[in-house]
Formats: C-alpha cells, structure tokens, sequence
C-alpha cells in the first residue's frame, strides 16, 4: 500500500498539470519545467535531512569504534541548527531516540509529503578524501508523459526521474560551496538508496577524512571538520534557495491540479504517512543544543 500510494502521488503530480501552459520568464526556468513533473509545489524554505542508519544498523565503524550512525546523526544536527538559523524549516527522518530505525521507503515517503527545496542524505566512511557528493544514476524522461496513452504508474523505484536534472545542479551548487571553503569534493552518481525513491532534488552527502599534506588527515569523526562541511552545505543551500531552479510553474496552493485530482492526492499522502508511521517533530530553536 505503502508503494501503491507513492506511486499514485507521483503520477497524479505529474499528469495533472501537463496542460498548463507557463511563460518561464528566464532559461532556467523553463528548463526545470521540462525537468520536474510540471506544476510540483515546492516550499522554499524546507530542508529533509535523512541521517543514514540507526537503531541497531550502525553502518560502517570509522575512528575509534565510532559507528556511522552517530557521525550522520551529529552531522545532521548541526546542519538542522545552522539552517534554522538561516530560515529553513528542517524536517528530518531520524532522531536521537529509538532503536527500530525506519526504512529507506519509509524515509523516502516522508520526504516525499514535504515537497522540499532539497532532501539530503547523509553518510560517512573510512575510506576516501574531502566529501563524496552522489545523486540518482536515474536518467531524465526525454519528454512529458503522453496522457492520451491513459495511467501509466510511475515505479517507486524511478520517482526521482523527474528531479534528476535539479539535483544534479544541487550537487553543482554544494561542491562549488564545499570549494570555496577549501574543501575537496567529488560528484558521482549511484543506487543509493532512497535517492531514486526521492521527489525533490536530492543528492546523498558522504563524509570522508580530510587529507593534509605532510599532516594526519582529519576523521570524519572530527567535530570541527564536521562544522566546515555544514557551514558550506548552509552557503549552498541559502543560493538554492532564490535560484531559478526552484521557480513554480503553477500555483502553488493547488500545484495546478483539479479538485478531484487534489483529493486524490491527499488522500494518497495520508495513506503514505500512515504507512510510515511518521516521526517528525518542528524545527527547534537555534538555541537548542544536542541531537535533534
């Protein structure tokens, strides 16, 4: 059902708004309406955070028996408090608490219900230098879906199709950033998960030791390192933000969509929060301290 639901959400977002006709007042702008299902609302201001790992899946050990899930779970709350403080309302897929993480397609169904500016997923290794920045190896629909040739479902597996173009241009945007602050990066693309599950720009940020010359290189592990990378990322985000990538082609208040289509769509988030058993909370104030 879970699938089902998202699936439905996607399609319906996609069709319904073929028929719109905007007047994209800059180049940009009419190539992300060819790039992102037409007519997809998008708030501006809000981020995803999804800290991989948790509960009794620790990913990899880095450092001192230091598992992966607390070095993305450290990374995603200071990232969460830098961009509160710069405005963004952050909602993000795990917590300190609970020992039953959610999965991926869990993850990926909350994202999904916020039509955020960006959805980052956060990893860490061992092994590499600078940070490894990945998006969907999806390719791009070369068209707009054909709606005389009736529903045609959109896989759950291909949802991030038609993102991919923003969210190659988001991981431009965060490596540009990432350099300025003297911070190697490199840009691939790769399965993972839940990234082709994902309908926002998303790009999947993997934090690797800090080579030096003639110096140790700096863990993952390391607190400050952790700071330079999430003032970056923060910079990045602020320009994402205003870009024209993310201008609307439709009214956001309905997404372009008919009433009838509306319901249907509504209908198929809530079943897809049910399913997931969402566990968000608001954003906090900048003053809050600690995992969020």
């Amino acid at each position: 059902m879970r699938k089902h639901a998202a699936v439905l959400l996607v399609t319906l977002a996609s069709a319904s708004t073929a028929a719109i006709t905007v007047r994209a007042q800059t180049q940009a702008a009419a190539s992300i309406k060819a790039n992102a299902p037409a007519g997809w609302p998008i708030n501006h201001t809000l981020v995803v955070l999804d800290p991989a790992h948790g509960g009794t899946e620790g990913g990899a050990v880095l450092g001192d028996h230091v598992a992966e899930k607390d070095i993305t779970l450290a990374v995603a709350s200071k990232l969460r408090a830098a961009l509160s403080t710069n405005g963004f309302n952050v909602v993000s897929t795990r917590d300190a608490g609970g020992s039953d993480p959610l999965s991926t397609d869990q993850r990926a169904e909350i994202a999904n219900r916020t039509h955020a500016a960006a959805c980052i997923v956060l990893h860490a290794t061992a092994t590499g230098s600078g940070v490894h920045l990945y998006t969907s190896d999806l390719q791009a629909p070369n068209q707009d879906p054909d709606l005389t040739a009736g529903f045609v479902p959109i896989p759950w597996d291909a949802a991030q199709s038609g993102f991919v173009r923003q969210s190659a241009d988001l991981a431009v945007s965060l490596s540009t950033a990432l350099g300025k602050a003297h911070l190697p990066a490199t840009l691939g693309q790769a399965p993972i998960r839940p990234l082709n599950n994902l309908m926002c720009p998303a790009v999947a940020i993997e934090l690797s030791p800090l080579a030096a010359p003639g110096a140790a290189a700096t863990p993952a592990t390391d607190g400050n390192y952790q700071q330079q990378v999430v003032n970056a990322l923060t910079v990045a985000l602020r320009a994402w933000r205003d870009s024209p990538a993310l201008l609307p082609v439709a009214d956001a208040s309905t997404g372009g969509q008919t009433s009838a289509q509306s319901k249907a769509i509504a209908a198929a988030e809530a079943t897809g929060r049910a399913a997931a058993k969402v566990r968000t909370s608001p954003t906090p104030p900048p003053a809050q301290k600690g995992p969020q």
